[in-house]
Formats: structure tokens, C-alpha cells, sequence
């Protein structure tokens, strides 16, 4: 049999892109993707191990993007969008899955406005491709659960500093499922569905995250109980019941009320919660706590229920 003949474009700890036989392949966090092409649209396929395919509609030429990205070359969406190689791997990873949409949905994944670099398109140019940009660019977020429950517990509490997002899980454990949360969980709270703009800018591929242990993310010093801790305001990374207990404006609430609402939250306890911490410097939103208060950004995976809760914070006096 003969060799196999591998070529690859691009490669980091996550990501490898290249093609095997002459076939182009994506491998993202050790799945593999086929990545293949119709001749006319171009329509980019994604196929992925299980045979799930996704079709990106005014997409790329896989074999075109490897060739250019060899000679160092970036390249252009439909949308004025420029790739480099880091930035195919994200759209393709974050594309995988959806089935049949088009790439300005799929580039969602670097959250707000496409970026362009290069000026407008002559106007009539503009008018050949205005038929591809009619479709509607929002993408459903069916991955968010409306418990109602915890949004009559949340109305309670109207001054509070932290945001929360609750994720359905369906992307299994570890690193890349807490991600995905994370990734889910910015477009709900930073896309508004009526006008598809984004309130706050963001690029959760530029997120870094780290375990946690439960017990030192819900944990509670024994000065919340009694009185009111000192302020602590260095534009740090703020633990989740400082955030909850001391928003720059001043708050009422205790550690009683802190409890009450992870009950609502965790309703079978926080004892074996899988928590991830994750860098703020992925989007704007955090910028205001960056300059004083402090920020906090975590995910949070209940096994018991299967599903993430999303915790943010970042304030300013």
C-alpha cells in the first residue's frame, strides 16, 4: 500500500490543518473534520467523523485556502473579513455542526462586525454579492435554558453586579464543552436577537480558562457572615462572592441572599460542581472592571443536570 502523503498548512497545540492524498482536513481538539468543496458556489462542507455535515454557503475553496496560506498569504470572506490561518480553524471548528448556513454566520464565532481591513467595494461590486448578504445573519441560540425558577429568584436582586447564563450541555465534558458554554453564553448576553448587533464586542477564541476548585469558587469568608468586608478595587480578577457582596455602587444583599440564589442555581448543591476561571481580555464587556473594580468570568458544569451556568461580572463606579 502506498504511503500515505501528508501535507500540513498550518499546526498549534489545538489546531491542524492540512490535507492527506490530496484531501483537506481540519483537526480541532482531536476531531477530525474533511473539509470539501462545491465547484460553483463555493460552498465550504464540513464533514465530520460521525458523517455530519455542515454546509458554508460563500465559503472558501479548501484547497485554495491551503494553497495561499502556504505562501503566507491571508485571506478575504465575502463579508471584507480577513483570515489568517488561526482564524479558518476557529470559523471551521465553530461551523461544524450547524448544518446549512452562511459565512456571515459562521463567522459569529469572532463575535461583533466583521473586521475589514481593506476599503468598501466599489459600488458595483457591492450589488453583485448583495443577494448572498439578504440572508439573515442570526444564528438561533437553541442552547440557552429559560429556567424560570431561577429568573424569579434573579428578579429579586435587580442591583446585582453579576450577569448569569444558563447553557444546555451538548458537547460532553472538559475544556472544550466549558468553552462552547462560554462561547454560547456571549452571544446571548452581548448579540440583541432584534437588531443582530452586538451590545459588547467579543472573541472567545482569545479566552484562556483554567480549572477551579468548587469549594474555593463558592466558598465564603467568615467576615461575609458578620459585617461587611473592606473594598478591595485593583481591576483584579474578583472572586465570585465579592462580586455578588460588593459591587462598586454600594449593595444590601448578604451571604444568605448569596446562598439563596446558587440554591436556585444549583438546586442539588455545589459539592462536585466542575468550575473553569477564564481570562477577560476577549471582549469589551469586562473593560470598565478592568480600569477599577474587577471582573470575573466563569463556567460552571452542574452533572447532575447537564448543563453550565455562566457566571460574569464587570463594573465601574
Amino acid at each position: 500500500m502506498a504511503e500515505e502523503m501528508k501535507k500540513t498548512a498550518y499546526k498549534d497545540d489545538r489546531y491542524a490543518l492540512g490535507e492527506i492524498d490530496g484531501m483537506p482536513y481540519l483537526v480541532a481538539d482531536g476531531t477530525r473534520y474533511q473539509l470539501t468543496c462545491h465547484p460553483y458556489e463555493p460552498c465550504l462542507y464540513i464533514t465530520g467523523e460521525d458523517g455530519t455535515k455542515t454546509a458554508v454557503h460563500n465559503s472558501f475553496d479548501p484547497r485554495s485556502v491551503l494553497y495561499a496560506l502556504r505562501k503566507g498569504e491571508l485571506l478575504t470572506s465575502i463579508t471584507g473579513r480577513e483570515y489568517d490561518a488561526l482564524d479558518f480553524c476557529r470559523m471551521v471548528e465553530y461551523a461544524a455542526g450547524l448544518y446549512d448556513i452562511q459565512i456571515d454566520e459562521a463567522e459569529k464565532v469572532f463575535g461583533g462586525r466583521p473586521k475589514k481591513k481593506h476599503p468598501e467595494p466599489p459600488k458595483e461590486q457591492k450589488k453583485q454579492t448583495s443577494k448572498a448578504n439578504e440572508t439573515p445573519t442570526y444564528v438561533p441560540n437553541d442552547r440557552i435554558i429559560e429556567d424560570e425558577q431561577v429568573e424569579t429568584m434573579l428578579a429579586a436582586y435587580p442591583d446585582l453586579a453579576v450577569d448569569y447564563c444558563i447553557v444546555r450541555n451538548e458537547d460532553g465534558r472538559g475544556y472544550n464543552a466549558h468553552w462552547f458554554a462560554l462561547l454560547w453564553a456571549a452571544r446571548k448576553l452581548f448579540i440583541d436577537e432584534e437588531d443582530d448587533e452586538a451590545g459588547w464586542h467579543f472573541d472567545v477564541a482569545k479566552a484562556e480558562g483554567k480549572p477551579l476548585p468548587a469549594e474555593k469558587f463558592f466558598g465564603l469568608p467568615e467576615a461575609a457572615d458578620a459585617t461587611r468586608v473592606r473594598q478591595v478595587t485593583d481591576g483584579g480578577s474578583r472572586p465570585y462572592w465579592q462580586a455578588f457582596l460588593l459591587p462598586p455602587t454600594g449593595s444590601v444583599y448578604t451571604a444568605d441572599d448569596f446562598r439563596k440564589v446558587n440554591g436556585a442555581l444549583f438546586p442539588n448543591g455545589t459539592n462536585g460542581l466542575e468550575v473553569y476561571e477564564w481570562t477577560t481580555g476577549w471582549s469589551d464587556y469586562f473593560d470598565e472592571g478592568r480600569e477599577w473594580w474587577g471582573t470575573l468570568c466563569a463556567t460552571v458544569y452542574d452533572r447532575s443536570l447537564d448543563r453550565f451556568v455562566v457566571i460574569m461580572a464587570s463594573a465601574t463606579d
